[in-house]
């Protein structure tokens, strides 16, 4: 099973970071993070967007090694569930996870010779140049980029980077890499250096079940599947072929596929002659636009194969799955569990266009009550633009174990936080009103009152919410975010009260905001 040491091995060669539950750290391979899954307490990656990229292959491959990749006969969606949830005690099977890597061990090098992971092998013939190893590391400044003052960055003077970063690079561009222009490709009649399509999750946020250890972990990532054993769902590493990238993307057709195969860039590493090292890459378009570009037009637009990690803008016309939420670094996570704890869909009384909830975490609603109580829940962001190269953050953050409080689970807690998010909302809503009184503002200078409530407010609003959320006192939220609304006026006015005649416009303002209540809510 072992390739060639200048191939770099991903199945045994080291590049992931795990966090065992004895508390040691170490780097392994794809085979060893999913045998050792159940003594794994979660990946530990140098890079927030990574988790986004590698939880969806390991949890393809868990598809896989458990046989719930697809629905027995006559099965349906309960019986798989209980199916599922019979795995959670027993950790993954070692032969069948034996079985995988070996059948599979040709595809599962970084730099093979015929079919390199995740890459496609012909760009060497099609590309005119490389593009340069720099742009094949998200963040790192490339080309005629400002900072640079020199040739650094120029096609001679490119860095190496170490086969286990490259690794994780290429899954990052492959998940969140940017569309437009990249390196020149000629396939049969077509040549083209422009239009290539954003990643599927570029500029999107990501909500993954986190259990006490990765074997939970890529259980609770999966979904239903809604296909049957004699239909084809594969991987790029199980697929012998290349797509045609004159054509549009092929559609998913299986849970696997959906995961691991909307490959939109095509992209190619160039070795050291050791394997240590990716020394240049090719990286241009591996499909050609769809009729309808995603994203661009969230009205009638329905997502015919959503992520199951994702939520949705709905379509105007049907209610239904439209353009992934954009993610926003500036938003506090607890200002979404509304939706992510609950279906929008089956609650009348909220507003038609709520996000649609991610699947994953309806699927959660059917994981037993002991596993489900230690679930935390892992947020991956990038807050990209979708049309443009331009990357603005990353981040990752993980909550306390909650989704044991859903409305199908707990509904008196799902409405304890629901009013909570509320009540922070109401909050915000008074503070903006009393803000354009206070600063005499005209409408058109919402957008900077809303900067200043976002520096101000929700930062003490969502640490108020995790600390009553924490000590079981969520019924007190009506005094802590109207505390938070009134230290944030008086915080952001502070100098207007200076000048006497904008003081009493202040002081008239600041009657409008509610004070708190003097005791907490019994």
């Amino acid at each position: 099973m072992n390739a060639p040491a200048d191939e770099f091995d991903l199945a045994h060669g080291a590049w992931i970071d795990c966090r065992y539950r004895d508390g040691t750290t170490r780097r392994t391979g794809l085979y060893e993070t999913i045998s050792d899954a159940s003594s794994i307490a979660d990946l530990t990656l140098p890079h927030p967007i990574a988790y986004g990229a590698l939880y969806r292959v390991a949890a393809a491959i868990a598809y896989r090694v458990t046989g719930l990749d697809h629905l027995r006969t006559g099965e349906t969606a309960a019986d798989w569930y209980r199916r599922r949830n019979s795995q959670f005690h027993t950790g993954f099977d070692q032969r069948a996870v034996y079985r995988y890597f070996h059948k599979h061990a040709a595809h599962l090098h970084l730099y093979h010779r015929r079919q390199p992971f995740l890459q496609d092998p012909r760009l060497a013939e099609e590309c005119p140049r490389t593009s340069g190893i720099g742009k094949l590391v998200i963040g790192r400044a490339v080309g005629n980029a400002r900072p640079w003052f020199s040739d650094i960055a120029s096609q001679g003077h490119q860095v190496p980077v170490p086969s286990p970063e490259a690794a994780l690079q290429t899954l990052m561009w492959t998940y969140y890499g940017s569309g437009g222009a990249l390196s020149t490709r000629s396939h049969d009649a077509v040549s083209a250096h422009a239009g290539c399509m954003a990643a599927v999750l570029r500029g999107t946020v990501g909500y993954h079940p986190i259990g006490p250890d990765l074997h939970t972990t890529l259980l609770a990532h999966l979904t239903p599947p809604n296909i049957d054993a004699d239909q084809t769902d594969l991987a790029p590493w199980e697929n012998p072929t290349h797509a045609d990238p004159t054509r549009p993307p092929p559609s998913p057709t299986g849970p696997v596929s959906l995961l691991t195969a909307r490959i939109r860039h095509a992209i190619l590493l160039v070795p050291s002659p050791d394997g240590r090292f990716a020394t240049d890459c090719y990286l241009t378009w591996a499909a050609r636009n769809p009729p309808h570009k995603p994203g661009r037009d969230a009205g009638g637009h329905v997502e015919p194969f959503p992520d199951p990690f994702l939520s949705y803008q709905r379509s105007r016309e049907s209610g239904a799955p439209s353009s992934a939420v954009r993610a926003d670094g500036g938003r506090q996570l607890f200002r979404d569990l509304e939706v992510l704890l609950n279906d929008p869909a089956t609650e009348p009384q909220r507003a038609p266009r709520a996000p649609t909830r991610p699947q994953i975490l309806a699927a959660c609603d059917q994981i037993p009550d002991e596993v489900v109580d230690t679930l935390r829940l892992r947020v991956v962001g990038a807050e990209q633009d979708r049309e443009k190269s331009n990357d603005h953050q990353w981040w990752t953050t993980t909550t306390p174990p909650l989704l044991t409080h859903t409305a199908a689970r707990d509904p008196e807690g799902a409405q304890r936080i629901s009013d909570a998010v509320h009540e922070a909302d109401l909050a915000e809503w008074h503070l903006d009103n009393a803000l354009a009184a206070a600063f005499d503002d005209r409408p058109a200078d919402a957008r900077a009152r809303k900067a200043r409530i976002a520096l101000r407010f929700w930062p003490r609003a969502d640490s108020s919410f995790w600390n009553l959320y924490d000590t079981g006192r969520l019924d007190d939220a009506t005094r802590r975010m109207r505390a938070a609304a009134l230290d944030a006026f008086d915080q952001l006015t502070a100098d207007l009260t200076r000048n006497p005649s904008a003081g009493e416009r202040v002081a008239r303002a600041r009657a409008r905001l509610p004070l708190p209540p003097r005791k907490a809510t019994p």
